[in-house]
């Protein structure tokens, strides 16, 4: 066992769900508790405020490839960015992004590029586009998304927690693979080396400050696209500034509602998400379940 004990917090509330719509309100109030839960002095926006430096462009990449029913939520990111705001950052500092117009705009997102408020734009909006460097380390030889390389200071990684055909989980590392030119390369064995050997990289991972799954609603089997046989209301957010850590208890929370539902373990099933304990042992992140302090509360 490690010294480094990661902190993963999940908050809970049967309240965030209305007709199937999510409550802003109680999305906010579940973000700034598990903030705070996080923070180790007990009060989030401190957090945040040694996580993100005032001027600087903060980047939420979301991950909007299955459409409105199974991708991160907008009320969610737009609740964050909020209280982002409220501690000081200017909207406009504040980018909403992915890989493509079309899947933003199909998870609800509007694109905005010029205005004052909250940018929302895609890698293949107009003026971004790819780096003209191709970022090497190990396995990985890949153009990296400008929002990402050049654009944004800092990043909050903020994707929906599902089930993967072939990763196993579609979760903090995996939701990079929406910031390279060539995501199809990386897919054998399970994404081994690849996920850990781009997170490695100082503009991927070396950006990174906070992770949160959306888990408002989960899928456990079938992923990533949408099927809702395997679909079901979880009604919680799961936050870490490990993205390690956190995918690893995405991963148990996945398994959990498998065995529910009569299926085997991702383990079992051939597809465990073995590229996060290799980014254990580069020290990117906690990949031992038991040296995660893993805290459940409900607001």
């Amino acid at each position: 066992m490690s010294n480094y004990k990661a902190k993963v917090v999940e908050v809970y509330s049967e309240r965030i769900l209305t007709n199937g719509k999510i409550d802003r309100a109680v999305a906010s109030k579940m973000l700034e508790a598990g903030l705070d839960n996080l923070s180790p002095g007990g009060i989030g926006y401190d957090l945040l405020g040694e996580m993100f430096s005032q001027g600087q462009t903060i980047g939420i990449k979301v991950n909007t490839l299955a459409g409105r029913r199974m991708s991160t939520s907008p009320e969610l990111v737009y609740s964050l960015a909020e209280i982002l705001h409220k501690i000081g950052h200017h909207k406009e500092n504040i980018i909403i992004w992915d890989r493509s117009e079309r899947e933003l705009k199909s998870a609800g997102y509007q694109v905005k590029t010029g205005e004052s408020d909250f940018l929302c734009f895609a890698t293949d909006t107009s003026g971004a586009g790819f780096s003209r460097q191709l970022y090497k380390h190990k396995s990985i030889g890949s153009l990296i998304s400008k929002i990402q390389a050049e654009m944004v200071d800092s990043v909050i990684n903020f994707p929906i927690l599902k089930d993967h055909s072939l990763a196993g989980l579609s979760g903090c590392l995996k939701n990079y693979y929406g910031a390279i030119h060539n995501p199809n390369k990386y897919h054998e064995n399970l994404c081994d080396p690849y996920q850990a050997d781009l997170f490695a990289l100082d503009v991927i991972g070396g950006k990174q400050r906070l992770a949160v799954f959306d888990a408002i609603r989960i899928q456990y089997n079938g992923g990533p696209g949408f099927v809702g046989r395997w679909a079901e209301e979880y009604k919680t957010i799961v936050m870490s500034s490990d993205a390690v850590a956190l995918d690893v208890i995405g991963v148990e929370i996945i398994d959990r509602q498998r065995t529910k539902r009569g299926l085997k373990r991702l383990k079992e099933s051939g597809r465990e998400p073995v590229g996060l304990h290799r980014a254990g042992k580069d020290g990117l992140g906690c990949a031992d379940l038991n040296d995660i302090e893993w805290v459940t509360i409900e607001v």
